[in-house]
């Protein structure tokens, strides 16, 4: 039997297949260009979630652009994106044209009202604008939670 040299196959060296495996092996943070990895969860009302992975990116929402610095992806992106990808239950926003920004009305039936609201958390911090408008990077936490 004829060795895969002679057929020709080319020899691989033990670095040319690390490298092969290095371009091949993406890292659990980032995705395609312009695309990031996350966590997300979701807390405060009867459901809680938390899912693997989610990979986002700035995207249209509702007719709107939804993206940080007009190209990062966001918490309202991956919360989104999350829905799509692992099925949360139901995401409903609304546009809010005093903020130029979305507010979360509803994730999973739990409904924001009077007197509670969705607030986003990345790494454990509330954010200070809106949900549009706070950039995530790869490997952050995305949390939602519903507050009073």
């Amino acid at each position: 039997m004829p060795s895969l040299l002679a057929r020709g196959a080319a020899p691989v060296t033990a670095a040319g297949l690390v490298l092969a495996l290095a371009l091949a092996v993406a890292s659990p943070a980032t995705a395609a260009a312009g695309d990031v990895r996350v966590r997300v969860g979701v807390t405060g009302g009867p459901y809680t979630a938390s899912v693997g992975l989610v990979s986002t990116s700035a995207r249209t929402i509702g007719g709107f652009y939804c993206a940080a610095d007009g190209i990062n992806p966001t918490p309202l992106t991956a919360l989104v994106d999350a829905e799509d990808q692992y099925g949360l239950g139901g995401v409903r926003t609304r546009w809010d044209a005093a903020t130029q920004d979305f507010v979360v009305t509803e994730i999973h039936g739990d409904a924001a009202d009077g007197k509670k609201k969705w607030n986003a958390y990345v790494n454990e911090k509330k954010i200070t604008t809106g949900p549009c408008h706070t950039a995530i990077k790869g490997g952050d936490k995305v949390r939602w939670t519903l507050e009073a």
